[in-house]
């Protein structure tokens, strides 16, 4: 990151050659115009735009990576991945995607799928339920788990790449907000820089001076790089946040799913809370990618693999009461722990990184501070 001290061999900046060139006012004045500037200066800083935006930078391609592999694409290049397509549920919804130029036989091929389980849309698998029967009778549902339990797995593998690549455009967004932000900042250096250089002639005027802009410079770099670590808690705390509510919505749909007494809007339901419980256990496997070092508490890879088991044979377990209720009680642990991770992961945040990051940025705005007033002092004493 620029600081004051570094800034002091850079050429003056347009608006400092634009005051030597009409003679330039009083110093005073251009001292005021140094405060304000630094003033902005520090305010900005603050959000730490330059060590987030390389966070998020990093993030994206580990997103990237992770959407590539289930795509089979490691390796290649990112002009060869193929295009998709929304594939549109009974209900006229976008439901799952597709990939339309590339073989689903491939993506799905290492999990032991085949042709008819891999290019079956979600419409068509709820038109093929409802024609078995397997909604409203357990000996039909039986005799056909395993092979809904394959369509599942085939279907939410589609959806895993879809919710990773919503996002990767998602964080691309954020990606474009912090560089704006890092932009701004990057100009209101080089204007104070050309100030300073106009002023001092590029070097320090008081041993003061020097000293403050040192200690400053460590200030920063400490700061910048909690500023770093924060981002990465940013990003797991918004997964987390995500997963628990498709979690709670995901439980709300099941537990209501026997007011339903149309087959066909039974399974549409039962489709919709796996969709949204896919998404939840989506969301909490990239939380645990974007903090590795970190060891989510409440949360057990067992219970993940107990959620996915149980989403995965969703569908002909409704007709089974005793499968329907544990079912039930796997949904309702699961969304009972999730929601304390979530709950646990800020309330570990804000005892522990946010005070180091507060105290970090206060040192910073205390030694800016000190050396913005002393600045305007020997800038307003200096002689032209």
């Amino acid at each position: 990151m620029m600081g004051c001290g570094s800034s002091m061999e850079t050429p003056p900046s347009a608006a400092a050659q634009r005051l030597q060139e009409n003679g330039g006012p009083n110093l005073t004045h251009i001292a005021q115009q140094y405060v304000r500037l630094d003033e902005q200066i520090s305010k900005l800083e603050g959000s730490c735009p330059g060590p987030r935006m390389a966070t998020v930078e990093a993030w994206i391609e580990h997103v990237q990576a992770r959407r590539d592999a289930m795509l089979g694409l490691e390796g290649m290049e990112h002009t060869a991945r193929p295009t998709t397509e929304t594939v549109t549920n009974a209900q006229g919804k976008p439901e799952a995607t597709q990939l339309s130029s590339y073989p689903l036989t491939l993506v799905g091929g290492e999990r032991g799928g085949n042709e008819i389980v891999a290019n079956t849309p979600t419409k068509d698998l709820a038109q093929l339920a409802h024609n078995l029967g397997v909604i409203a009778d357990p000996r039909k549902a039986s005799m056909h788990e395993d092979f809904f339990a394959n369509l599942s797995e085939s279907a939410l593998y589609l959806l895993s790449i879809r919710y990773y690549g919503e996002l990767l455009e998602h964080t691309k967004q954020r990606l474009k907000t912090l560089a704006a932000s890092y932009a701004e900042l990057n100009d209101l250096y080089v204007n104070q820089d050309g100030i300073i250089a106009y002023i001092s002639g590029g070097t320090y005027m008081t041993r003061l001076e020097e000293s403050i802009d040192e200690q400053l410079e460590v200030a920063r770099d400490t700061r910048d790089k909690l500023g770093s670590a924060l981002e990465q808690w940013r990003i797991c705390g918004l997964l987390l946040r995500a997963a628990a509510d498709s979690s709670t919505q995901a439980l709300k749909q099941w537990r209501h799913l026997n007011r339903h007494i149309d087959p066909k809007q039974k399974l549409q339901a039962a489709l919709d809370c796996r969709s949204l419980l896919h998404a939840s256990l989506t969301s909490l496997e990239a939380a645990q990618l974007a903090l590795p070092h970190v060891e989510l508490k409440y949360m057990s890879h067992r219970q993940v693999l107990a959620v996915n088991h149980c989403n995965t044979y969703l569908i002909t377990d409704i007709a089974n009461a005793a499968r329907y209720e544990h079912t039930s009680r796997v949904f309702s642990s699961y969304e009972s722990n999730i929601s304390k991770t979530c709950t646990w992961l800020y309330d570990t945040f804000n005892k522990t990184l946010r005070g180091d990051f507060d105290k970090a940025e206060e040192t910073v705005r205390r030694l800016a501070r000190t050396l913005r007033e002393h600045r305007e002092e020997i800038f307003s004493a200096a002689r032209k």
